[in-house]
């Protein structure tokens, strides 16, 4: 699994945020994080055999459905989560996922993101996190 994502952490607070949800992460799945200026997105992305765009428009799923949904891509398709600036970002994605109608900083967006993979990894490796 990738996330790309559109700019750099800058708050000490997200970044401790980062390392913690990706520690946690790399226990139970490889994940890698890339920051990227806008232009570079396409290169990224072609690299991906499914892409699932964050957007405040996407379908939104609760901790259960994304767990489901996860479980069944990671098996057969390299997924790539990604996240836009604060400009927003239009790419063709094979789903669009929101993480709720609100809108979020992209900075906060990433790790709400990362804390629902791992939550959504917890639920289907059996892990004691998800209440």
């Amino acid at each position: 699994m990738k996330v790309i994502c559109v700019g750099r952490l800058r708050e000490k607070f997200y970044i401790e945020a980062q390392k913690h949800y990706q520690k946690m992460l790399e226990r139970i799945a490889p994940i890698s994080i890339v920051e990227v200026e806008e232009k570079d997105i396409e290169r990224h992305v072609r690299k991906c055999d499914y892409v699932i765009l964050l957007n405040e428009n996407g379908k939104e799923m609760d901790s259960m459905q994304f767990s489901s949904f996860l479980s069944r891509l990671i098996v057969e398709k390299k997924i790539c989560f990604v996240v836009g600036g604060w400009s927003g970002l239009k790419i063709d994605a094979d789903f669009v996922l929101s993480l709720s109608k609100m809108t979020f900083p992209y900075q906060m967006a990433r790790i709400i993101l990362l804390e629902q993979i791992y939550r959504a990894m917890a639920i289907s490796k059996g892990i004691d996190y998800h209440k």
